[in-house]
């Protein structure tokens, strides 16, 4: 497995990168908190801790984590959950930077297995609880929920039928479709990533308030009023700016 080759920047820049993308990220999840359903600090997080590494990327979801709550306050669940779950994520995608481009060209075939159940599994499971109605809501969020479920499915099947297409004309017709792949690849591993974010959530909260089982029960229901559009978000993000997001920093 060849590791991607990127200069490293020196210990003062990389404290410089790290303190403005914080900043960045933090000013960016600000002004789109007035957008219901949309996220793309999952978005700056994967392509600043691909580039510049697990170390940088976890000391900025650190300092994220705590940022945030200058602006919108001091939630002890919050606070876990993203300490928890940012550091996480840019562990898992800062881990993904040294796999190099290469491995992408000619894809392992445990990468495809992943994938395909990740998206496959997505997209069945979204369509299981739109078809028999196991998302139990209020009927004023109803109608919103079993769009959204829907509209979960069907794009993690196209991207799964997409990425089978992309890898079939790789292995068989000797196609250069390997970047095409990478994106897919993480487009798929950070939706399942938001996925887990709500779930954490449904188990931080409830244990830390100390819910009755209905209660949390109830709160894990309405969990999926936000999920659902965040992960549709995460996908359609991380596949179309991931690359020029990425390019950008490459350049610094």
């Amino acid at each position: 497995m060849q590791c991607r080759k990127t200069k490293k920047p020196s210990p003062a820049k990389e404290i410089a990168y790290t303190a403005v993308a914080s900043a960045l990220i933090t000013g960016a999840q600000y002004v789109f908190s007035f957008v219901s359903g949309v996220e793309i600090v999952t978005l700056l997080f994967i392509c600043f801790s691909y580039r510049f590494g697990i170390r940088d990327g976890v000391v900025c979801a650190v300092a994220f984590s705590l940022l945030r709550s200058i602006i919108f306050g001091f939630y002890p669940t919050v606070i876990i959950l993203y300490l928890i779950y940012y550091p996480s994520l840019c562990a898992v995608f800062g881990g993904l930077g040294h796999v190099g481009q290469s491995t992408f060209d000619k894809y392992p075939w445990y990468f495809a297995v992943a994938v395909n159940v990740l998206l496959s599994g997505l997209a069945v499971l979204s369509a299981v609880c739109c078809g028999l109605g196991l998302i139990k809501i209020s009927a004023v969020y109803k109608t919103a929920v079993d769009v959204l479920l829907c509209l979960t499915s069907a794009l993690c099947a196209v991207l799964c039928v997409t990425f089978d297409c992309l890898l079939i004309a790789e292995k068989a017709f000797k196609k250069n479709t390997g970047r095409a792949l990478k994106l897919l690849t993480f487009a798929s591993i950070a939706a399942v990533c938001t996925v887990c974010f709500t779930l954490l959530d449904d188990l931080i909260t409830p244990l830390f308030f100390g819910y009755s089982r209905m209660t949390a029960l109830a709160y894990f229901y309405a969990s999926f009023t936000a999920m659902l559009p965040q992960t549709v978000c995460t996908i359609v993000t991380v596949s179309t700016l991931f690359a020029p997001l990425n390019s950008v920093l490459e350049k610094v």
